[in-house]
């Protein structure tokens, strides 16, 4: 709002001489009268190359009005004529793109010439003339009359203080074009809102009006229809309400609520909105499935046929499945843990799922909740909302038709939160089989039984999912298949499932078995078969058309020869072990979310200081894990025979290959510590032996997690040797027959047992004419194990 701090006509003001050339800046929504005082921010490019461009000691410019403030930038003709000459009392950057502008408005000037329109509007200018106007009577009485105006403005708006009153009264005697200006100063910007105002008020009255005139209309029509004996078609149509609420299997309470909304809607016009409210709401209760239900089938031997059939692998979730059904049969009831399937992508969880129902003879629905972050998504919204509609919960019901089914809330990891409220303690309630007898959804208003449903969840990981709705499942965990497994995968399902898909005879095409193999190898990288099945599906993609194109030929091999025709170069490499022992090389073991990997860990030595240098984009947690291997092997120097100037005078290098991938995590401690002591001590490392394991100053070896994709990576890469941590020693029954055949198997409780395994011993170093024998390794060892027992 514009305020003028001293009389509007200061001589100040009168006296000042008008520059003949002045830069412009327009004016969309505001008006600045001489002797008033205008903040505004300045954000368009034209008007801030105009406040970068002017010297300090350049406070004048000229303020033209718009004619219309719809158009950003303004062409010369969309001026008004005449202006105000301003002063820039102030100007602050509020970022590099806008300013907050103080002006002061000093007198009227005319625009006589545009001169430049770019970067910023500048013009020739000539100075209006004041036309006093002269008092009198008539003047007097409007002056009065303006002031009044204004008294009652300040009295009922706490947006205008005293202080402008008083100002507005010292200005009286000044003449009435400088009340004028100094009035229009004050309220020139609540012109347009009081116009806004005034018209919403006329289209309110409007619409009240016309909503009283129909209903009084409805009304006259009601009672001439009573007095004529017609009934009103809303009477008709609740009386098929009425009837089918009645025989809803409710409590009397939660009935008599219905039957006032079936009163209501017969004495509503179908034309009313709340008409469609009602309607919409008995229409949701009435196709709820309250007592439809479907049998169970408890046979536990076709549970597992249909299991087997549907699923290869994946024995020890199978048998925790049978065992949960097997429960079921015994009970009689579902009171039981809520199953959650957790595992990477691709591993066959919701397709478990509906292998479960379908062994039950049960209806199965998927409820997917990943990425939903409004609790009115399970619980539903309030029937008086526009749009309102019951949560996915009852709606995955009204969909199904029966109150029994099997749900799979599927990826119940990705479940968000903002101000809309928390899903995931929505879904507390749901999962909780001591509550879920009497859910009520929002927009239902009466309570559902939950308990006759058979609920499984999905997830990927376990760390997202909040700890109380966690501790209401139990949790089965998918870690993925081994690579013979995938190929009988492919093989039974996956194959003849993409030939009737793809129109092709089970006889027209083969495909090999290392050719699969060699499609999951070098063209996926997953724990799951999902990219296997759509590499496979281009095989078939373009055999297809081969048919189509009627090339004459009758069947089609598909060998390992062939993927590159048909897949492109590989896309996937995985590291393979090293062909000969180095130094300062290790072979460590690494978990990712496709599998296991082999990942080597490299170190040098140089001249320096006894700094130590990491890269291959490391977490904290690996970085940690560093610092505690060099700290054990330097405080080990003399059981390596490594002297102690060696860490003082040189510098070490620890690198992880793969850059670009993010690595974090303890399980590669024992590997660097081995690096290291390598490179300090001169020892080259076995290439065929792989480790894993987390590391402590006092030197003991941890467990870690991830043993079975870990067991798999190093078989696949021709390890020969695995160190695993002792108390992973359980975890090995996980790992197939298949996969530990040929391996040899390592348990260390201490660092120095991964030493004694992985790091060449020192009377072969020293003889390097010598040809390295793994017999004659393993007899010194034992001979320095009875000469120098190890110490616990």
């Amino acid at each position: 709002m514009a305020q003028p701090t001293r009389k509007a006509n200061s001589q100040e003001w009168i006296d000042l001489e008008v520059p003949n050339r002045l830069p412009i800046i327009p004016l969309v929504s505001s008006v600045l009268f001489p002797g008033g005082v205008l903040s505004l921010q300045v954000g368009i490019d034209r008007n801030v190359r105009l406040l970068k461009s002017l010297p300090e000691d350049q406070n004048l410019i000229a303020a033209f009005c718009q004619k219309s403030g719809d158009k950003e930038n303004p062409r010369p003709e969309d001026l008004s004529q005449i202006g105000v000459l301003a002063a820039i009392v102030q100007r602050l950057p509020l970022s590099s793109d806008r300013y907050q502008l103080f002006l002061q408005g000093r007198q009227r000037v005319e625009l006589v010439q545009m001169l430049q329109n770019e970067p910023y509007f500048e013009g020739m200018l000539r100075e209006v003339a004041p036309r006093p106007i002269p008092k009198s009577a008539k003047t007097d009485h409007l002056m009065n009359k303006a002031m009044s105006l204004f008294e009652k403005l300040v009295e009922s708006d706490s947006k205008y203080s005293n202080e402008l009153l008083n100002i507005l009264r010292m200005n009286v005697s000044e003449g009435p074009d400088a009340f004028a200006d100094l009035l229009s100063s004050f309220v020139n910007s609540d012109l347009g809102k009081a116009t806004v105002d005034r018209e919403l008020q006329r289209q309110i009255q409007t619409s009240i009006d016309r909503r009283e005139r129909e209903n009084y209309l409805r009304e006259q029509l009601r009672v001439i229809q009573d007095e004529l004996g017609e009934s009103n078609p809303g009477d008709r149509e609740a009386d098929n309400y009425r009837e089918r609420v009645e025989a809803l299997p409710l409590t009397d309470d939660y009935k008599q609520q219905l039957r006032r909304e079936v009163n209501r809607l017969g004495q509503l016009s179908p034309s009313s909105s709340d008409y469609a409210v009602l309607r919409g709401h008995l229409d949701t209760v009435l196709q709820v499935p309250w007592t439809q239900k479907t049998e169970d089938r408890l046979d536990l031997q076709k549970a597992e046929e249909s299991l087997n059939e549907k699923h290869h692998a994946l024995d020890k979730v199978k048998e925790r499945v049978l065992e949960f059904l097997a429960v079921m049969k015994l009970k009689g009831d579902l009171k039981g843990p809520i199953l959650c399937f957790v595992g990477p992508p691709g591993v066959g969880k919701t397709s478990l799922g509906a292998a479960i129902a379908e062994a039950l003879g049960r209806k199965f629905v998927r409820m997917a909740v990943g990425g939903v972050t409004d609790e009115s998504e399970i619980r539903g919204h309030r029937k008086t909302y526009i749009g309102a509609m019951p949560g996915k919960l009852i709606q995955s019901y009204i969909q199904i038709g029966v109150n029994n089914p099997l749900i799979m809330i599927d990826e119940i990891d990705k479940v968000g939160k903002d101000y809309r409220g928390d899903p995931a303690s929505a879904l507390l309630e749901v999962l909780d089989p001591r509550q879920n007898h009497a859910f009520v959804d929002r927009y239902l208003e009466i309570p559902y039984d939950l308990s006759h449903t058979l609920f499984i969840c999905t997830a990927n990981v376990l760390d997202t999912i909040p700890t109380p709705l966690r501790d209401r499942m139990e949790v089965i965990r998918l870690s993925g298949y081994t690579e013979t497994e995938k190929v009988q995968i492919a093989k039974k399902h996956l194959i003849p499932e993409l030939l009737e898909n793809h129109g092709l005879k089970k006889d027209q095409v083969t495909v090999s078995d290392d050719a699969i193999l060699a499609t999951i190898r070098d063209y996926t990288a997953e724990a799951g078969v999902r990219n296997m099945e759509r590499k496979l599906a281009t095989v078939m993609r373009k055999i297809a058309r081969k048919v189509a194109a009627g090339d004459g030929q009758a069947t089609y091999a598909v060998d390992v020869k062939d993927l590159e025709a048909y897949l492109g170069l590989p896309s996937f490499e995985h590291e393979f072990a090293e062909r000969h022992p180095e130094i300062g090389v290790t072979t460590g073991l690494a978990w990712t979310q496709f599998g296991g990997e082999i990942m080597f860990i490299e170190a040098t030595r140089m001249n320096g200081s006894g700094r130590t240098t990491v890269t291959g984009q490391l977490g904290d947690v690996m970085r940690e894990s560093v610092t505690a291997a060099y700290s054990y092997v330097r405080s080990k120097a003399g059981d390596l025979e490594i002297e102690d100037r060696m860490f003082s005078e040189h510098d070490i290098h620890i690198h992880f290959p793969a850059g670009a991938i993010p690595k974090d995590g303890p399980s590669a401690g024992v590997a660097i510590a081995t690096c290291i002591a390598s490179v300090m001590g001169e020892r080259p490392v076995r290439h065929d032996v792989a480790m894993t394991g987390e590391i402590t100053l006092r030197g003991k070896v941890l467990s870690v997690g991830g043993i079975k994709e870990k067991v798999m990576a190093a078989q696949r890469a021709n390890i020969k040797t695995v160190v695993l941590p002792e108390g992973n020693r359980k975890d090995l029954t996980e790992v197939p027959d298949e996969v530990k055949e040929g391996l040899n198997f390592i348990f260390a409780e201490r660092v120095e047992d991964v030493w004694k395994e992985a790091l060449i011993p020192l009377f072969v170093v020293r003889t390097r004419d010598r040809k390295y024998d793994e017999a004659e390794y393993r007899a010194e060892r034992q001979k320095n194990e009875r000469e120098r027992p190890e110490q616990r």
